[in-house]
């Protein structure tokens, strides 16, 4: 399956809305991906702050809307969740990509993003992995910011990797790959990618 793209003059993009399905191996049928939700909760406890890209009528049609991350210094735990709104009720797909991580990987990248996929010392958010999938491998889903002055982009890729030939193509350094060598370095295929501008003030 050929992703559907959608670019925003709004400074985010969702790529793949149309997910996990028709590619030749055996994993559900294609998922529709509208919304993409962030909330950065503070470590102490607190307010969180959330941050949403919404594609309310899906592929084409209007452009989709994008709130900024707006964070104050201090340490955050990061929930991503996705939704199809074009279902009444809303699609709850994060818990399909709960159910099938190990063949899901969030990764997190961008100019204020130093983290396990990105090598930007001294930006704005510093990422690592909160949550595992049964192999012991990073999902994504759950997460720990550290946040310090500073401006950029946050992108969030949510990755799907079924198994090649019955082996898999989930592995423990697929961070680094798309660190040191970007998406085509890792098999799969991208379900969504949002970018989000950040501000740290």
């Amino acid at each position: 399956m050929t992703p559907t793209r959608i670019s925003s003059l709004v400074g985010c993009a969702l790529t793949a809305l149309a997910a996990c399905g028709g590619d030749g191996h055996t994993h559900n049928e294609e998922e529709v991906i509208t919304t993409v939700m962030l909330a950065f909760t503070p470590a102490g406890g607190g307010t969180a702050v959330t941050a949403e890209f919404d594609d309310a009528d899906g592929d084409g049609g209007q452009a989709p809307t994008v709130d900024p991350v707006n964070l104050s210094a201090g340490s955050f735990t990061l929930a991503v969740r996705f939704q199809n709104r074009l279902e009444d009720p809303a699609e709850e797909i994060t818990t399909e990509v709960a159910d099938e991580s190990d063949q899901h990987q969030l990764f997190f990248t961008g100019t204020a993003v130093d983290g396990p996929a990105s090598s930007s010392p001294g930006a704005a958010l510093t990422h690592a992995y909160a949550d595992t999938d049964v192999n012991g491998l990073p999902i994504g889903l759950a997460n720990t910011i550290t946040a310090v002055a500073g401006t950029g982009t946050l992108i969030v890729t949510l990755r799907h990797m079924p198994p090649v030939n019955d082996q898999p193509i989930k592995t423990a350094n697929a961070a680094d790959l798309v660190k040191t060598g970007g998406f085509a370095s890792i098999g799969g295929e991208n379900d969504a990618q949002v970018t989000f501008a950040v501000t740290v003030p």
